[in-house]
């Protein structure tokens, strides 16, 4: 989890104020505004800590250093880490185990490259490698792009990666494999051999034994009506063989409008989303596959929405004639959950954009576009692969800068919670939730601050479910002059 701004503070509040569905705000670390604000922050699994990286200083960005905090938000120790030069790039600070990485890109004129390295410490400060290299590659386009990561399941494993930007060429993928004791135990890369311009890949993920799994996309026509436009596949590379295989995922002459995929601890894959009868921009139901290890596929269901369900949005005459909703998207990494009972919750959110044309008070033509989030639908899907029910989470979100908007949900024992910034009609500007039961009952809303100001802003994005009982949340203060985090206590 990272963010970047010239204003940056942590804030995470400590007590135990109660909230509305009984939830704890437990703890605070309130940087000051002379303290040096901090660029990337994540979180310590191992103690329950915090870690930042940023500037040591508040009045110069020269040197970059972390900051460990703990489980209390108490400061343990800094540490500085490097000294900018104008052609140094931090592509991400990540915790493994117990051991913290920055990885590092930088350009080197002279020999006309780019060095690919990293840090590693250990959680009481100790400097474990400096600037190991990872890889040097030449100055070309291609290598342009900055060095990615993705834990496995078990969080035992971490994987960067870089997608080279190939254009004509075939999907080309660069990987790096760490382990929890913090050793680089395998690199290399693989080729998807369908060229990157016609070729997207959607999401990636790596398995407890390492094995690398992309799900992508064909990218062949703007036409909407177009069936090869919704066609999808998982590629898995094996470490063990260094080969791929291939797993075409297809939906007869239904086009397949929105997929997500997980992967279980048996590498079974779990592929879901929507399909439409229509074109590729509709949604008139569920698709649901499971692919085993060996290939086999296990589950294909589909099943269209029932009238009740449509009728939520569509009217009488619209659901008889085979209407289809329009606008919902999948988060391509967190919009499919698995159940321990082998079904899946899917999660998807109504979004699109509308523009506006107006002439200024100089007479010049202004374009403005506006992006609406709106409702949250859950749709919990059997084992079998059947709709089992749906639920809505109702809100309405608009503003043309799209940061602060959409959802962050989070799992505990009671349910699915959902968190948003809004302003309910006749109430006031908060970050507000809705639970969703085991059986799909949404509960009231509730706002989570006591105290919210017109003058914050949630980030949803940057929130992030720690463990089974706690969840950071994240947003802006006074005008963006407090970056807050707050670690809530969720409903047992």
């Amino acid at each position: 989890m990272h963010y970047r701004a010239v204003y940056l503070v942590i804030f995470l509040i400590l007590g135990q104020l109660n909230l509305g569905f009984g939830q704890n705000i437990e703890a605070r670390l309130d940087l000051k505004r002379k303290d040096p604000k901090p660029d990337f922050f994540e979180y310590s699994p191992t103690d329950g800590g915090l870690v930042t990286l940023g500037p040591t200083s508040n009045v110069s960005s020269r040197f970059l250093g972390i900051t460990k905090y703990d489980d209390k938000l108490e400061k343990e120790w800094t540490q500085k880490v490097l000294e900018q030069n104008g052609r140094k790039n931090v592509d991400f600070v990540t915790v493994i185990g117990p051991y913290i990485f920055v990885f590092v890109s930088e350009f080197v004129p002279k020999d006309g490259i780019i060095k690919t390295y990293y840090y590693s410490y250990d959680m009481d400060g100790e400097l474990l490698e400096e600037e190991r290299i990872l890889a040097i590659n030449p100055n070309k386009r291609e290598h342009k792009v900055d060095l990615q990561y993705i834990l496995s399941p078990n969080k035992r494993k971490l994987m960067a990666f870089k997608n080279l930007q190939n254009n004509r060429e075939a999907e080309e993928i660069l990987y790096y494999i760490f382990d929890d004791e913090g050793e680089l135990v395998q690199n290399g890369e693989f080729t998807i051999r369908y060229p990157d311009n016609r070729f997207a890949m959607r999401s990636l993920r790596v398995s407890n034994s390492g094995n690398i799994f992309v799900l992508g996309q064909f990218v062949r026509s703007n036409n909407i009506r177009d069936a090869d436009a919704s066609k999808y596949l998982i590629y898995r590379y094996d470490l063990d063989t260094e080969e791929g295989i291939e797993y075409p995922i297809e939906l007869e002459d239904r086009f397949i409008t929105d997929l997500a995929f997980r992967l279980d601890r048996d590498e079974n894959m779990y592929v879901a989303g929507f399909y439409s009868n229509r074109n590729s921009e509709q949604i008139a139901g569920t698709v649901m596959q499971k692919i085993s290890i060996d290939g086999d596929l296990l589950i294909n269901a589909h099943e269209r929405f029932d009238e009740s369900f449509l009728r939520n949005f569509l009217s009488r005459g619209k659901v008889r004639k085979g209407g289809e909703l329009r606008n919902f998207r999948l988060d391509s990494q967190d919009g499919i959950v698995l159940r321990s009972d082998g079904g899946i919750l899917l999660i998807a959110e109504k979004f699109f954009v509308t523009s506006q044309t107006y002439r200024d008070i100089y007479g010049y033509w202004v374009d403005r576009d506006f992006f609406h989030f709106e409702e949250v639908i859950l749709t919990s899907i059997s084992g079998a692969g059947e709709i089992e029910w749906h639920s809505i989470v109702d809100k309405n979100q608009i503003s043309e800068d799209p940061s602060n908007l959409s959802y962050f949900n989070a799992f505990s024992s009671s349910g699915t919670h959902i968190f948003y910034e809004y302003r309910p009609n006749r109430n006031r500007f908060n970050v507000y939730y809705n639970t969703i039961g085991i059986e799909g009952e949404v509960s009231d809303r509730q706002a989570l601050f006591r105290e919210y100001s017109e003058s914050n802003e949630f980030f949803p994005r940057f929130c992030q479910q720690i463990n089974s009982r706690e969840a950071l949340m994240v947003y802006m203060q006074n005008r963006g002059k407090v970056f807050s985090v707050v670690k809530v206590a969720l409903m047992e």
